[in-house]
This record gives C-alpha cells, structure tokens and sequence, in this order.
C-alpha cells in the first residue's frame, strides 16, 4: 500500500482539555483512511493518553509518535503590565525509549515543581532531560514567535535542550504580516 507524503506532528486529542476533541480511536481511524503512515500526539501538558494513543495506531496500522507539548517557563521576568508572561510553548517529541522516559519526567516536573496555572517547566530542566527527545517550535506562542527578532538566539538558548539535528526551529512570519496590514488598515 503507497502511504500518503505527510504525517501530523502536532495532533490534540479529547486528552487535551479544551484544545482537543477526537477520540484516539477515530484518529488512528482517519490516518489508516487516508493513508498516512504515522502520527504524533501532542496533547497539552500531559501523556494521559500516550498508552491508548499507542494501542489504537498500532491497531489501525498506523506507527504512534508519543509527544507532549509543554509550557517553557519565561525567564526574562514580568511583563509590562506585572504580570508573569504565558509560558512559551514547545512541543516534544520521543525519539526512543530515552526520550519517552525524560518525556515523562518532563510532565511530571511540569505538574510537581510548577505553581503556575498550567504544567510547564523550565529550560535547565529540558536541558537535563534532552536525550532521546525531539523538539519542535513554531506558531504563535511560541520561543521564536515571542520574540521573532531574536529567533536565532532563542532557539541557540535551548540548543542544550536538543541537539541541532534534533530541533526545528520556526517562525510564523505571516502572521507578523497579517498584524501589521491589519493596524495599517486602521490608520
């Protein structure tokens, strides 16, 4: 059978509250449908799902990439108007069996060491952890979103955190462009 040339590498699932509604099972479903030979789960936070994520794939013929994406504690302090910033966001994905372990650690540090509103842990903690792990950015809340200027640096700053040849670092300029037709229009 001749597999389709794309794979989801940030898919949510009804495990990720609010930001997710298929059911796993209809997910392996539509990817054995359309012919796609793997996908990676990404739900928010969390790896609840990881193990029914992996049943149902491997039912439907479809290869599970178990992933998370966290939230990247902002280090530069608090924002204009003092409050602390949102997290930025990244999403983690397990090369191996090393990273599927440090991804778990990973949530679980998100969950235990964090008082903030939503898991998310800090980049000494992703660089401690980095092994086995690949990293994805890009979108809008993002590292190198945040501060599309420095999209070099920041994403140098987590180089630690994945080894170069295991990280894709993006930017979303459109929407930079979008924003700036858009208050040029209000002008």
């Amino acid at each position: 059978m001749a597999y389709a040339d794309f794979v989801h590498l940030r898919v949510h699932t009804a495990y990720s509250l609010s930001q997710g509604a298929i059911p796993v099972k209809t997910l392996a479903g539509l990817c054995r449908d359309y012919r796609m030979p793997a996908v990676a789960v990404t739900d928010t936070g969390n790896l609840f799902g990881a193990v029914d994520v992996s049943r149902s794939c491997v039912e439907a013929g479809v290869q599970p990439i178990v992933g998370c994406e966290l939230g990247l504690a902002v280090e530069d302090g608090p924002s204009a108007r003092d409050r602390p910033q949102a997290p930025d966001r990244i999403v983690l994905l397990a090369q191996n069996e090393t990273g599927y372990r440090n991804l778990i650690a990973l949530s679980s540090a998100g969950f235990l060491a964090s008082d903030a509103p939503e898991p998310q842990v800090d980049r000494e903690a992703l660089s401690r952890k980095a092994e086995g792990l690949i990293a994805l950015t890009g979108g809008v809340s993002v590292i190198s979103f945040r501060e599309i200027t420095e999209t070099q640096r920041a994403c140098a700053d987590i180089e630690g955190a994945a080894a170069s040849d295991r990280m894709a670092c993006g930017a979303r300029v459109n929407l930079v462009v979008a924003q700036v037709t858009h208050a040029a229009k209000d002008d």
